[in-house]
């Protein structure tokens, strides 16, 4: 049996199941399974240690359409930022916004990120499509430099045929200009979410090449110097990268130097890149939140996993179609 892929393990998931088999709806038992909760280290005793990004493509859209509206309320570190975003479009206070309205802001925010039309947008929000341009227009006028870097970016990749990421790296996508109208309206969507996406593969990238070099090589890290008490050349053979799953990084380490792995994982995501308005990118390690098990938390923000039960590749695989198969009946 393949290995699965663990990008795609569901989190939690809430179904319910007839006690008596014959879809009686009042007689009912409700259930949740978090599949992640059956995955432990590979090493006796060690530790699962994770954390991701915050909201890495929209920081990374602030940068680089320089929005000063959107870099600012990104630079708030108390608020939460799709709640800021929902009051400053739709003109009401934060808070009188609603748990409805902020997810309603979030997918319309991705949406126009990824290149979403009217149509499109307007299935996302359960509106008609005329609701949806209304509110896509009054996205963009809330936040105009968002709008012009839009435009800027599908313009540029109509001129010279590719996209870069924050990096350098280059997609080519010639249907934006030799293709029939689909096709170069898809390589227009294409444009705006490979910049952001592409560069935000670059920062997790050399984020593991800066935790590798440590936990393998045994390079003494220049941004440690901060911390004079921590040789973080102790984590090599105690440490190690386990898997990547988009934003998020996840390591299995010797519990005797888990503050240390905790500092290496912190400074190598932020550190990884620096944007323009000079911000540090967050990033997460939170009780329940980017995890394979349930956080416990140990001093100040290091937070470790405990383990729990065994799970083989092939029951990780069974489990996970199970769950997938639960989910789909119960919507």
């Amino acid at each position: 049996m393949e290995e699965p892929n663990l990008q795609c393990v569901e989190h939690m998931v809430d179904f319910k199941m007839n006690k008596d088999g014959n879809g009686n709806k009042t007689d009912v038992d409700q259930f949740n399974i978090n599949a992640r909760d059956y995955f432990i280290p590979t090493q006796d005793n060690w530790l699962l240690l994770t954390a991701d990004y915050s909201q890495i493509e929209l920081r990374l859209m602030a940068h680089f359409s320089k929005d000063s509206a959107l870099i600012e309320l990104l630079s708030n570190p108390h608020g939460d930022v799709f709640t800021m975003i929902a009051a400053r479009w739709t003109g009401i206070s934060e808070e009188s916004v609603s748990s409805h309205v902020r997810d309603q802001t979030k997918r319309l925010v991705y949406g126009i990120l990824y290149g979403m039309g009217a149509n499109s947008l307007a299935e996302q929000l359960d509106c008609s499509p005329e609701e949806a341009s209304e509110k896509i227009k009054n996205f963009r006028s809330s936040f105009p430099g968002v709008a012009s870097w839009l435009n800027e970016a599908v313009a540029y990749c109509r001129t010279k045929g590719y996209i870069e990421t924050l990096k350098g790296r280059k997609r080519f996508l010639s249907k934006i200009k030799l293709g029939n109208s689909e096709e170069k309206s898809k390589a227009q969507r294409q444009a705006v979410n490979s910049i952001c996406q592409g560069s935000a593969a670059d920062i997790i990238k050399i984020a593991m090449i800066n935790i590798y070099s440590v936990i393998v090589e045994g390079v003494e890290r220049p941004d440690s110097s901060s911390h004079p008490a921590t040789k973080l050349h102790i984590l090599k053979g105690r440490c190690r990268t386990l898997l990547q799953v988009h934003d998020e990084l996840v390591l299995e380490v010797d519990p005797v130097v888990i503050k240390e792995a905790a500092l290496l994982l912190q400074t190598s995501m932020e550190n990884a890149v620096s944007l323009r308005d000079n911000s540090v990118l967050e990033q997460k390690m939170e009780d329940g939140k980017g995890s394979w098990l349930k956080f416990e938390k140990l001093e100040g923000n290091v937070l470790w996993v405990p383990f729990q039960c065994v799970c083989t590749w092939q029951t990780a695989t069974a489990f996970s179609f199970m769950l997938s198969s639960l989910y789909k009946d119960t919507i």
